[in-house]
């Protein structure tokens, strides 16, 4: 669906101009994520981190009207047909007029599907037995608690500062406002997670196995927070929620009883035989793509899709090494930064005033708190160590990507710009918090124990 802000009635650019735009704005985009992205590694950081950062700086921040403006446009950039209605036209809103944003959009969810696929593709499921009731407390936990105290903090935040619309017939209910935040105080990075435990060799150990699986199922039931979420805010029935969420388990039941299967005796069969040739590889991306569509319906994102499409996949380590030698450079390389610079070119921090102060602390504060303290708790009732459990919750506090997603979802339709500032503050600080003190606590936690099988 594309969002009610990119569905402009302007006089359209052509088609040729839109590719241009689109080819020249993916030449930017590359250059600067490369350049910050650098930057970030050079400073102990992941990359994303500099890719966000650049992602901003493309966009109304610094690129915006209140800094830097034209009153006579290059003709070349056809700043008076892509933005007909603007009057000081910002360097930004012509170099990336809403036509090609649309279609970055685009580029930025195949991203997102490719990447969840992967990662699904790689989760071993022999990591995962013995260890269910672990998995299952950490899972709620670290999402019933964000969502509990995203209504304890509901009345700081329900007001004309950070509610779209606040006052208005198309203003979200209390209740709709409320989930979106919940939402985006749930989010857990799940992908950097899975990498870091990699990285440190403890996706074996009982914090690793645990930490995994539980990040995964945290994905599913926060997209699931966000389809109800989008659910009351479009005044929808309590019927429909229910048979949406119920469509939700029917569609997760069906990719793992019976399209699970169908793969192992085809695709699996293929690759064991003859590895991954283009049929396989082709069949491969339809099953994704069909599951990517699937959970769009259900408004619960292509990143469920990708995911479970993975999770489903047969030969899984045989799978994963050929399908990521020729999908992870281009989707960690060109099509990941297209998604995080989009996300930039709709986050203005000029929007932020002295008055959002002290809420968008509040929900920084609350965020990092539920997600931490959430997780180190729930490891320890789960069966980890504290000091275990500790890094458990450092690892789940990290937004990485996940949680501008969520604020794109909300974003103008239930938030206004300034609570989608703090979502990006949430990925950045959540992000760059996480290596460092997992580096500070791991050394505390007791040696890494093969899970058992």
């Amino acid at each position: 669906m594309i969002p009610a802000f990119l569905q402009i009635a302007a006089p359209a650019l052509k088609p040729d101009a839109i590719l241009a735009f689109v080819l020249l704005d993916i030449g930017i985009i590359l250059v600067a994520a490369r350049l910050f992205g650098q930057l970030a590694v050079k400073c102990g950081q992941p990359r994303v981190v500099g890719e966000i950062v650049a992602g901003v700086l493309l966009g109304p921040t610094l690129l915006g009207p209140e800094l830097l403006s034209w009153s006579s446009t290059p003709g070349w950039l056809q700043c008076d047909i892509s933005t007909p209605n603007s009057g000081l036209r910002s360097v930004s809103e012509c170099f990336f007029p809403a036509q090609s944003r649309s279609v970055l959009r685009v580029f930025g969810l195949f991203a997102l599907t490719f990447f969840m696929f992967l990662v699904g593709l790689e989760l071993d499921f022999g990591l995962l037995r013995g260890r269910v009731r672990g998995i299952l407390i950490v899972s709620v936990a670290v999402v019933a608690i964000p969502l509990a105290l995203a209504f304890a903090i509901e009345p700081a935040l329900y007001n004309a500062k950070f509610v779209a619309n606040f006052g208005g017939a198309k203003a979200p209910s209390e209740l709709a406002f409320t989930l979106f935040v919940g939402a985006m105080l749930a989010v857990t990075a799940f992908p950097v997670m899975a990498r870091i435990l990699q990285e440190k060799g403890l996706q074996s150990s009982s914090l690793g196995s645990i930490g995994i699986a539980a990040a995964a199922v945290v994905t599913v039931l926060m997209f699931v927070l966000v389809a109800i979420a989008s659910g009351v805010r479009d005044d929808r029935s309590t019927g429909g929620q229910v048979i949406k969420v119920a469509w939700v388990i029917v569609y997760l039941a069906a990719m793992m009883l019976v399209v699970r299967p169908a793969l192992k005796a085809t695709v699996g069969k293929q690759v064991e035989a003859h590895g991954l040739t283009m049929d396989v590889f082709a069949a491969v991306l339809i099953v994704v793509f069909l599951s990517a569509y699937v959970a769009t319906k259900l408004d619960v994102n292509v990143i469920v899709g990708g995911f479970v499409a993975g999770v489903a996949m047969p030969a899984r380590v045989e799978l994963f090494r050929l399908m990521a030698a020729r999908l992870s450079d281009l989707t960690a390389t060109i099509l990941l930064p297209i998604f995080l610079a989009f996300s930039g070119l709709l986050t203005d921090f000029t929007k932020l005033r002295a008055e959002h102060i002290a809420g968008i602390a509040l929900f920084l504060a609350v965020g990092i708190a539920a997600k931490w303290a959430g997780g180190a708790l729930s490891g320890r009732l789960g069966g980890l160590t504290w000091a275990e459990a500790n890094v458990l919750g450092v690892l789940m506090n990290c937004r990485g990507l996940l949680v501008l997603v969520v604020a794109l979802i909300a974003f103008p339709s239930a938030i206004t710009a300034p609570l989608q500032v703090g979502g990006v503050l949430m990925a950045l600080i959540t992000t760059m918090m996480t290596g460092p003190l997992f580096d500070a606590f791991i050394g505390r936690a007791t040696p890494a124990e093969p899970a058992t099988g």
